[in-house]
């Protein structure tokens, strides 16, 4: 009888320690798994984030005459957004509409001379950045907190009084930064100021 016992309880102990093994490894499975979706829900939210915060703020619009009344050379003022992350220029497209057409307008360099250039297609374009603030931490090609830049393109045409321009800054990953205004009714300077 005593033999028996014992055997019993040899049984209970093998089945007992084979059952802590497979909750070791399901807790291991488990802990695994929380490890890899936390790796994936931080890298998702930094994304997100990035997409969100990233975008610039324009400063100021303004254009030159070309000739009469039209305007032609575009500037734009630009400094990063508050809670932005640094943005490529070489990633970074801008679009500009009038009422009957579009171009868009790729990075073509840093250039400090007055220097506007477009295509004679007059889909596509280029725009130059000159630095006018440098950050602590400056990059070229690269917009950081800090940094104020001017960028220059031409229109594919005279822009003339009273007519309704959109600009829109899309950089490759970010949000795209909007702005939307009239020319005056009357262009009589040779620069025009047209945002804010």
């Amino acid at each position: 009888m005593q033999k028996k016992k014992a055997e019993m309880g040899v049984g209970t102990l093998i089945i007992f320690i084979a059952m802590l093994l497979v909750a070791a490894i399901a807790a291991g499975v488990l802990i695994q798994t929380a490890g890899a979706l936390q790796e994936k829900a931080l890298t998702t939210g930094s994304q997100a984030k990035q997409q969100i915060s990233t975008n610039v703020r324009v400063i100021e619009v303004s254009a030159s005459s070309g000739l009469d009344s039209d305007v032609e050379n575009f500037s734009l003022n630009l400094k990063l957004a508050p809670g932005s992350d640094p943005i490529k220029l070489e990633e970074t497209t801008i679009t500009f509409n009038t009422k009957n057409t579009t171009t868009t307008l790729t990075y073509n360099g840093t250039d400090t001379t007055d220097g506007f250039s477009t295509d004679s297609a007059n889909e596509n374009g280029t725009y130059s950045v000159e630095y006018l603030q440098k950050s602590a931490n400056y990059v070229v090609n690269k917009v950081q907190r800090g940094d104020i830049i001017k960028v220059r393109f031409s229109a594919p045409r005279s822009v003339s009084e009273d007519e309704t321009i959109r600009i829109n800054i899309i950089p490759k990953s970010g949000s795209p930064t909007l702005v939307q205004f009239p020319t005056p009714d009357v262009i009589a300077v040779e620069r025009v100021y047209l945002y804010p």
